[in-house]
C-alpha cells in the first residue's frame, strides 16, 4: 500500500520550502516592478490628445464605443485605435485599469 502524506512533518520540506522562496521572490520582484512603472508613470509627462482624454472620461462615465462614436463624430475603430494608445501610454493590460490609474494620476476628472 502507497503511503499518502496529508501532512509535509514526516517527509523532507526542502522541495517545498523552495518552491515556496522562488514563488515569494517571483511576487516580490513583480511588485517591485509595478512599483517602478507607476513612479516612472508619475515623473513621466503622459502625452494624451485632448481626442483620448475625452474618449477615456467617456468610457469611465460607461459609454460604449458606438456610443462615443456618434458623440464625437468618428468611426468605432477609431475608438478602438484610441483605447489600445490609452492602454500603451498608461502600461496597462486594460481599459478598466486604464481609468483607475488615469483617475489616481489626476489625468482624468469624472465629474
Amino acid at each position: 500500500m502507497r503511503k499518502c502524506y496529508v501532512s509535509t512533518i514526516e517527509r523532507d520540506m526542502t522541495e517545498e520550502m523552495n518552491v515556496v522562496v522562488e514563488l515569494l521572490s517571483d511576487k516580490i520582484a513583480n511588485e517591485y516592478k509595478n512599483c517602478l512603472k507607476n513612479s516612472e508613470l508619475v515623473n513621466k509627462n503622459i502625452d494624451f490628445t485632448d481626442k483620448q482624454i475625452k474618449i477615456l472620461i467617456m468610457l469611465a462615465k460607461g459609454y460604449k464605443e458606438l456610443k462615443i462614436s456618434g458623440e464625437l463624430g468618428i468611426k468605432p475603430v477609431t475608438v478602438k485605435y484610441h483605447k489600445k494608445e490609452i492602454t500603451e501610454k498608461l502600461c496597462v493590460k486594460s481599459i478598466q485599469e486604464a481609468i483607475v490609474k488615469a483617475t489616481k494620476l489626476n489625468l482624468i476628472d469624472i465629474d
